[in-house]
């Protein structure tokens, strides 16, 4: 016999399944939108891989190969804090080595550099005609390359960072034609070049011997230096005053080799007798200037031509080309982009100004 329970028992059981299978559900939608938040977060347990989100690709940091020829003169010290200083500026490692003035120690730098994989070169050449081979073996491995300075002799080279050195060149021999002319005196030339196969050495050179021969000024002799060496000018200097004593302008290259000729004329008894030109404006120099031994430096900036470098490497390794100031022809480099920085000349009347105040390079 089937008996009968009352109405209100079997609502009541029907309840409390109906709120049991609610709670179940609840729990169930809960858990699943936890899971949800937690995978959107990338929290994935500690010890387990979360292969939904992609890695993040993080560049590598630019690396620019600063190489000097040399360390010798004064203002490379500054050429190179001042490159250090600006590559950092813009996130950038520099690697730096000096050549001492010597082609074997260049080329073995170079190859070192390479080898870290540097992200750009920037390099000073020691020989401009020699230094082509650096273009084709940076260039074999995809980087770019800056001649800083001084030219590098390829038709592929990337860009050149560096001075106007005919503007130099021409600013010392005007300077020299107006001294003659306020003592009312003829010339006789001397010029001291730097080292041969050199593009500075050979643009200030070519410069200085345009403005002679053009005014009808002699030029005794012209002579290149290995390693711009002032000891080795000392020693020409000191050679061509005795063999032509009419000798009364001294052009030089550089700083260092003006102070062999500031030295020479003063063992010949000459001081402030012989308009005596450098360039660089290395501080032994403008004392030069402040005690008459010395009439004129040109000041090449070389604080400015190393940010300048700096941020070009800089652009050049992130891919960009930046829009250059002209261009350089320089025997079988035609057509480079370029960008030059001034120069200006610097005398016992405006040191202060250009080489003191505007820095300061240095004290004086």
């Amino acid at each position: 016999m089937h008996t009968h329970r009352p109405g209100w028992i079997s609502r009541s059981a029907e309840d409390r399944l109906e709120d049991t299978m609610k709670s179940l559900r609840l729990r169930i939608l809960f858990s699943v939108w936890a899971l949800v938040v937690l995978s959107a977060c990338g929290g994935a347990p500690s010890g387990t891989s979360n292969t939904a989100t992609p890695a993040v690709s993080v560049p590598s940091a630019i690396r620019i190969g600063f190489i000097l020829a040399t360390e010798q003169e004064e203002r490379y010290q500054r050429d190179k804090k001042a490159f250090q200083e600006a590559a950092r500026a813009e996130g950038a490692e520099v690697i730096f080595l000096s050549s001492n003035n010597d082609e074997a120690t260049q080329r073995a730098n170079v190859e070192s550099l390479l080898a870290r994989n540097v992200s750009v070169l920037v390099v000073q050449p020691v020989n401009s005609d020699n230094a082509g081979v650096f273009v084709e073996k940076a260039h074999s491995k995809g980087i770019p390359i800056v001649a800083y300075d001084r030219m590098i002799n390829h038709p592929n080279l990337d860009y050149y960072a560096g001075q106007n050195s005919a503007e130099v060149g021409r600013l010392q021999a005007e300077a020299a034609l107006e001294w003659l002319r306020k003592r009312n005196e003829s010339g006789v030339a001397l010029i001291l070049s730097g080292q041969q196969g050199h593009s500075v050495a050979e643009e200030i050179t070519r410069a200085n011997i345009a403005v002679l021969k053009a005014a009808g000024v002699p030029i005794a002799a012209q002579q290149y230096h290995d390693a711009w060496g002032t000891d080795q000018a000392l020693a020409t200097a000191e050679n061509q005053l005795v063999r032509n004593p009419r000798i009364n302008v001294i052009l030089c290259n550089n700083s260092g080799l003006a102070r062999g000729a500031v030295q020479a004329v003063g063992k010949a008894g000459r001081s402030g007798e012989v308009f005596i030109a450098g360039a660089d404006a290395d501080k032994a120099n403008i004392e030069y200037l402040l005690s008459g031994e010395q009439q004129l430096e040109i000041y090449k900036d070389e604080i400015t031509l190393a940010h300048t470098a700096a941020k070009l490497a800089a652009a050049l390794a992130r891919g960009t080309v930046p829009e250059p100031t002209s261009y350089t022809d320089y025997k079988d480099a035609r057509h480079i982009k370029t960008i030059l920085t001034p120069v200006k000349p610097v005398t016992r009347e405006n040191y202060r100004e250009i080489v003191v105040e505007a820095g300061p390079r240095y004290e004086l």
